[in-house]
């Protein structure tokens, strides 16, 4: 598979991946939000921080400088910021589920509370009951407010569900025609397959002399088939040689999703049209969009009702969150930093 894209992780998330990030249980009742009145604990987002944190780390590739949290930008932003920000935006959206899916009826199953039982159980079983809580702290979690995530990731999964019945075959295949895209690309790398760390510096410059070529040769006509097969230093240009096919946030027929840079330029280009050099931590990309075939639709079409549902969902709670009165506490949320992973 492709070296430009990780695995993305769902910011409701269950299943849990170990992060150091400063836990904040004992503060459980400080207040970092509300919303239309309800409380968002400094508990609550830190939980939220830190798959936000995840997901950032994996969308940027392993072996980060030591200092990327204190110094890295995304966009002009400091990257710390970006994380906040989405971190609040995502426990704001699980508020708005919860409250939504109460007020229409969409309650937990008994099946769905004996999933959360038994999760909690597991953890008991392994941990012990004193041992569970020492052992959540690293996700920003204790035992009860696990158990709350849990609920309200049933909750909004039964909203979502309520809300997109009609979302069927036809809608997926409007998504596919106007919001996936399939690409092919030359990626010429600026990591050290043998060690993964960035080239030198004398690397590097040979890296974007020979990207500028080939790039300069895409835009007068060449057949960019051939460019990438002949240059391509990305393993899935070979094992796919049909391209990716990607929207925001995914890829078909994969779990992941292509790092922000890629996808952001991949979603801009018309049919034919080929991207200026992209440089990710990866390298240089030149990509460029082809037309869209039948069989990826017919070999995904339950992944594209998914992402159809999604996009739907999303705008609801888009436009709830519009109305909604949310009040942030900003002398609190400015406290929230998130440590150095040997802290």
């Amino acid at each position: 598979m492709i070296k430009c894209f990780k695995k993305c992780m769902s910011l409701i998330i269950i299943m849990l991946v170990p992060l150091t990030l400063t836990s904040c249980i004992s503060s459980k009742n400080v207040k970092i939000a509300s919303v239309n009145g309800e409380d968002i604990t400094k508990a609550e987002f830190i939980y939220f921080l830190t798959n936000v944190k995840n997901q950032i780390e994996s969308e940027q590739g392993s072996d980060l400088p030591e200092d990327f949290w204190e110094t890295a930008e995304i966009d002009g932003k400091k990257v710390i910021e970006t994380a906040k920000e989405k971190a609040l935006e995502e426990a704001i959206k699980s508020k708005i589920s919860r409250k939504k899916a109460i007020e229409g009826g969409y309650k937990i199953t008994s099946e769905q509370y004996q999933d959360i039982n038994n999760r909690i159980g597991q953890l008991v079983a392994k941990y012990g009951n004193e041992g569970v809580d020492d052992y959540l702290k690293q996700f920003g979690l204790n035992k009860n407010l696990y158990q709350k995530v849990l609920e309200d990731s049933f909750y909004q999964q039964n909203l979502m569900e309520a809300l997109t019945q009609d979302v069927d075959e036809a809608a997926a295949r409007t998504f596919f025609d106007n919001k996936v895209v399939r690409v092919k690309h030359v990626l010429i790398s600026t990591i050290d397959t043998q060690t993964n760390q960035p080239l030198e510096m004398e690397q590097l410059e040979a890296a974007k002399i020979k990207a500028d070529e080939i790039l300069a040769k895409a835009q007068a006509g060449e057949d960019f088939d051939k460019l990438v097969e002949q240059n391509s230093e990305d393993p899935g240009s070979t094992s796919q040689p049909e391209g990716y096919y990607l929207g925001k946030g995914f890829i078909l027929g994969s779990q992941g999703a292509m790092v922000p840079a890629f996808e952001a330029a991949s979603l801009e280009l018309e049919v034919g049209a080929i991207s200026d050099l992209v440089e990710s931590n990866f390298g240089y990309h030149i990509i460029k969009r082809y037309p869209n075939e039948e069989s990826a639709f017919t070999s995904n079409v339950q992944q594209l009702i998914s992402q159809a549902k999604k996009e739907k969902f999303d705008g609801i709670i888009e436009g709830w969150k519009n109305e909604a009165k949310i009040e942030k506490n900003e002398k609190e949320y400015n406290k929230i930093q998130i440590p150095n992973n040997n802290n």
